[in-house]
């Protein structure tokens, strides 16, 4: 034998060896072991047909992965051709049965907090009452809701930030009761 053969054999013999890696490796990529094994094989396919490109000295482990995540790659894309018409559409149907289910539990706990909001809002003092009603209803600005309701800017800005930390405080209380 000639060295070009005996260094082609010695090449492919570590690539071999190396095949249990490349198995789990794929098997991880593909979550299936035969499918896996059939990846490998083709990679393995590849390797021999490709073996005067690899470089001595490096890697040979890394130069197989990547043929190997190349093939796991086409294996993933000819499953998705395989798909069934009747697999796609159940797993739309899961996926907007899901939805449904997620719109409905934040529509449920829209309301909630709409109630508990509600329940705290009486809770409020008159003048604290004002000048939510002024911001948030009438969209005033502070200076606006300082004429209207007869106090100071800077005390207009107290009472909204003690006004809004007390009801956050209630729904939130509420809330956890419910």
């Amino acid at each position: 034998m000639d060295r070009p053969d005996q260094q082609q054999d010695h090449v492919l013999r570590q690539a071999f060896e190396l095949r249990t890696d490349l198995v789990a490796y794929a098997r991880s990529l593909l979550g299936s072991h035969s499918a896996a094994e059939d990846a490998v094989q083709e990679a393995m396919l590849v390797v021999v047909r490709k073996i005067e490109q690899f470089e001595e000295g490096t890697s040979m482990l890394a130069w197989c992965r990547a043929i190997v995540r190349i093939e796991v790659l086409r294996a993933k894309q000819r499953s998705q051709k395989e798909r069934s018409l009747a697999e796609r559409l159940l797993d739309d149907a899961v996926h907007a049965a899901f939805e449904e289910v997620r719109a409905e539990r934040e529509a449920a706990q829209l309301a909630d907090s709409r109630d508990a909001l509600q329940q705290c809002l009486e809770g409020v003092p008159d003048r604290g009452r004002q000048v939510l009603d002024a911001r948030y209803v009438d969209d005033l600005a502070y200076e606006q809701i300082s004429d209207v309701v007869g106090m100071s800017l800077e005390a207009v800005r107290k009472t909204l930030y003690r006004v809004k930390k007390q009801l956050r405080s209630c729904v939130e209380t509420r809330l956890r009761g419910v």
